[in-house]
């Protein structure tokens, strides 16, 4: 299987999420659970049934982590070039259309964020920017719909930002 490219700073969020989830939480609901135990019959027991429901999202949770942690390719975005569009790149397109301009960062598939104008290297438009040098001219189709952009501005993303 191949690896999902991620940079440094989205693995670091997901392993402090993952911590945190695994020291605190859990033992926090396993604990909650054992008390609510006590309480009598587990079948109507609200609190027993509510902390059962918890600890099972928390493992659900855990468990999509630990696969981001063990297939992710891990990228230190300050060791690549940002001359072309690249993973780890923040662009400013102007929309030749409308005369907008848009804002996008190049991220791993599990750190894409579309509020926050974070896109995927495997997404459509990821995979045209990628490459892509300042001041160039391209179409981006999606279904019968064609863009037409301008590149104004590609920089490294910034870590705050991410």
């Amino acid at each position: 299987m191949a690896k999902e490219l991620i940079t440094n700073f989205g693995y670091d969020k997901i392993l402090k999420e993952f911590k945190y989830l695994y020291e605190k939480e859990k033992p926090y609901w396993v604990k909650e659970k054992q008390i609510a135990a006590q309480h009598g019959d587990r079948s109507e027991n609200a609190e027993y049934i509510s902390a059962k429901a918890e600890i099972r999202n928390l493992d659900k949770r855990l468990r999509f982590l630990d696969k981001i942690i063990n297939n992710s390719e891990v990228i230190d975005i300050s060791k690549i070039p940002h001359k072309k569009i690249n993973f780890g790149s923040e662009v400013t397109l102007l929309d030749l259309d409308t005369n907008e301009q848009k804002v996008f960062k190049i991220v791993g598939t599990y750190e894409t964020n579309p509020n926050e104008n974070k896109i995927s290297n495997k997404s459509p438009l990821g995979r045209a920017l990628i490459g892509k040098e300042l001041n160039e001219e391209f179409e981006f189709r999606i279904n019968d719909n064609i863009f037409e952009y301008e590149i104004l501005k590609i920089q490294q993303c910034k870590v705050e930002d991410l």
